[in-house]
């Protein structure tokens, strides 16, 4: 660790312990109550013993008493309440990390940030290259004002002085990442009404707001614009996107103007209940679904949904199977809800792997509606890391080691591996240690604008990274560099964006059904509709004894799959800095692009 960085930790130390002790009675904007009283796991005692749960208490130890927290790191958060930028801090206490900040208004907040202090550093020391965007849309400058369009050195209005920091999205030229993946809302309805739902959707939404076709392809035009050579991916989503019956055309459309890769945000209800509605999205354009899928236990359903829908998500994919359209599913997981339920849901994907390429966890995040209050943070937060320690727990073929974050976004966002079902039913990791060693893009562009380098060195050569700074011993990373502060090239920055966005087209590729291949009317392979999964292939011990290219293209193909999972942000956890590097980002009604987890937590009407 530099003199530089001892300094600012010392810093920090001082403003943690003398944080004021918080007013009780305030209120988050869901209406539950605010405060710090006992964080979720931790020692610190029961909101009970804490004051009579007012509050009173100082961040690190119930009722006022010092905080014995190392702090890891700072960051710059916002308040829950008046979301006035704020600083905040990672701390370490009792093994665990917390998230600990102060608004001088309404008092000191404290959430979950990893079940283990050990793996969170490990985790957060992985390198990163960071790509800003080709065009910035909004302004604003770290710690101060916006630029107001025609003054370039004069503040905004004051009604907009505290824009610092997510309050400024745009992308703002402070940014520094460039999107991978766009997210457009085609819609406010639902055909569900789920307890935990980000978007507040209603099956009786007025559908009055919802973007017309020729609005639709201004936005399309404008992602263009905006984009680098190879275009962003597109998300299509809502509210329930299948309820409009105008999406086929809207995913044509997308098409037509050269996006290669379209994704539909769904439920999976009206591909399940309606003969071949999953044929029309395919022949449309459609690249993947990305489907609702919390548990194999209808349970959970009931809990997180609000009615049993397991037999639902089973129908909608044996159809995509039929259509040869791949699915990834997606669970919200919720502590004590369906965390028990990880492995289950693991075993149902290698079931299905010809038609299931991948999982997606989303630990879940407290905006939109959802059922929960709280004095403190939440019962039902769980972070990946306690997510990851589940998944090897239940199912220690998936090894928390197995996984990585990805190289170009944060750390704390994303965790990543690759997987192959092997003939005999068991699973290997097919990402390697080297790779998770240099950095792995969400696409596996790891190397590009690095030096290559052999086992056991750092892409500069040198044999041992320091223990408390960047690989090579870096203090800081430069913005357009690899760690060592070797320069990436626009050139360099165009392949890695461009291999982005690509690996994430290709890996939801999925074998023709063998039911189309060999033109036999019988049933899919997928065991969700109780068929056989086995395709007929010879017999082999390893996917390492495939010595035929095709065959083993095929087998490949078939049996290949991602485990993926990405935590994202509420009031009460949101980091500055994470949102600057975000590459999911939401193109609001004012076409700005905004990030994801600041969408929803600030700008989302």
């Amino acid at each position: 660790m530099t003199a530089n960085n001892k300094s600012q930790n010392s810093d920090a130390a001082g403003k943690l312990n003398s944080l004021s002790s918080c007013p009780s009675g305030s209120q988050l904007p869901d209406g539950t109550a605010a405060g710090c009283g006992s964080a979720v796991g931790s020692a610190a005692g029961s909101p009970a013993e804490c004051a009579a749960n007012t509050g009173n208490c100082r961040p690190g130890s119930p009722c006022g008493k010092p905080s014995n927290g190392r702090i890891i790191s700072t960051a710059q958060s916002i308040c829950p309440l008046c979301h006035k930028p704020i600083e905040a801090f990672y701390v370490e206490e009792k093994g665990q990390v917390h998230f600990i900040k102060e608004c001088d208004e309404h008092g000191t907040f404290r959430t979950l940030a990893a079940e283990d202090a050990e793996a969170f550093v490990k985790w957060t020391a992985h390198p990163v290259v960071n790509i800003p965007p080709k065009k910035a849309i909004t302004k604003g400058a770290q710690g101060g004002a916006a630029l107001d369009d025609d003054k370039q050195n004069e503040p905004a209005n004051p009604a907009a002085a505290n824009t610092e920091c997510p309050l400024h999205c745009g992308t703002c030229e402070n940014h520094l990442q460039t999107a991978c993946c766009v997210l457009i809302d085609l819609t406010g309805r639902c055909n569900q009404h789920c307890p935990y739902c980000f978007a507040k959707s209603d099956q009786d939404a007025d559908r009055s707001g919802e973007l017309s076709l020729e609005e639709i392809e201004a936005k399309y035009d404008l992602l263009l614009e905006l984009g680098e050579e190879r275009p962003f991916n597109i998300q299509l989503s809502g509210g329930e996107p299948t309820v409009r019956d105008d999406l086929p055309q809207i995913i044509s459309m997308a098409r037509q103007k050269g996006f290669e890769y379209v994704q539909i945000n769904t439920n999976g209800r009206r591909l399940a209940t309606e003969d071949g509605y999953v044929q029309k999205l395919k022949d449309a354009g459609a690249s993947v679904i990305f489907m609702q899928f919390d548990g194999t236990r209808d349970d959970i359903y009931e809990a997180l949904r609000g009615e049993p829908l397991l037999e639902i998500k089973k129908r909608a994919i044996r159809n995509c199977e039929k259509a040869g359209l791949g699915v990834t599913l997606v669970p919200t997981i919720v502590n004590g809800v369906n965390t028990d339920n990880i492995g289950e849901m693991m075993d149902f994907l290698v079931e299905n792997v010809n038609v299931v390429k991948g999982i997606h966890f989303q630990p879940v995040s407290f905006f939109g509606r959802h059922p929960e209050e709280h004095s403190g943070d939440f019962p039902g937060r769980i972070t990946m890391f306690g997510l990851l320690n589940q998944l090897e727990k239940q199912r220690p073929q998936f090894k928390a080691d197995d996984m990585c974050p990805i190289s170009t976004g944060h750390t704390l966002c994303c965790f990543y591996s690759t997987y192959i079902r092997e003939p005999d039913g068991s699973v290997k990791c097919t990402l390697s240690a080297r790779k998770k060693a240099e950095g792995v893009s969400c696409c596996d562009t790891a190397g590009i604008g690095t030096v290559q380098q052999s086992e056991g060195e750092c892409c500069c050569g040198t044999p041992e990274p320091e223990a408390d700074s960047c690989c090579c011993g870096t203090p800081e990373l430069e913005a357009d560099s690899c760690c060592c502060g070797q320069s990436i090239s626009q050139q360099e920055a165009l392949e890695i964006i461009r291999k982005d966005r690509d690996y994430v087209l290709d890996k939801w590729e999925i074998a023709v059904p063998q039911i189309q291949e060999d033109g036999a009317q019988g049933q899919c392979e997928c065991s969700c509709c109780g068929a056989d999964s086995q395709p007929e292939t010879p017999e082999y011990s390893s996917s390492d004894d495939i010595m035929d290219m095709d065959e083993f293209l095929r087998y490949y193909r078939r049996n290949t799959f991602t485990v993926t999972g990405m935590a994202f942000q509420d009031v009460m956890n949101l980091d500055a800095e994470r949102v600057k590097r975000c590459r999911v980002q939401v193109l609001s009604d004012d076409n700005r692009l905004i990030p994801f987890c600041a969408y929803n937590s600030i700008y989302r009407q």
